[in-house]
């Protein structure tokens, strides 16, 4: 009996999907699995001018759901302040910026979600 793929395998399947589907899109990606001592984003891109931050969720059903709950409030401010981060490592201070999700089902059909949520001015700088 094959053993059961651990979350890690099965988000970076996800992410493989997440990436073919954005550079057909004509994304550029510029980083994967971006850590830092906060936290860390999935894909890193640029699409049109816009830095674009990017968390890839790997669903376990057909559904997809509401967008907004993938990504809890507490994560959305975590996934902003290591983009600051990155921006500013980076030299990127003064680029516009988006937040996006990639949903990829266990088919591996992809729903991506543009602008997905967006950060509080007092988040950001």
């Amino acid at each position: 009996m094959a053993s059961p793929r651990s979350t890690r395998e099965k988000g970076g399947s996800g992410e493989k999907i997440a990436r073919k589907h954005l550079r057909a899109k004509g994304y550029r990606i510029l980083d994967v699995n971006y850590r830092t001592h906060i936290g860390e984003i999935d894909i890193i891109a640029a699409y049109s001018g816009i830095v674009v931050f990017i968390e890839v969720k790997m669903s376990t059903g057909e559904v997809f759901g509401d967008p907004l709950s993938w990504i809890p409030p507490w994560k959305q401010r975590r996934i902003i302040r290591v983009s600051q981060e990155y921006l500013i490592r980076n030299r990127l201070n003064d680029s516009q910026v988006r937040y996006d999700v990639v949903a990829v089902d266990p088919a591996g059909r992809v729903c991506h979600v543009e602008d997905a949520f967006r950060p509080a001015d007092e988040f950001f700088m």
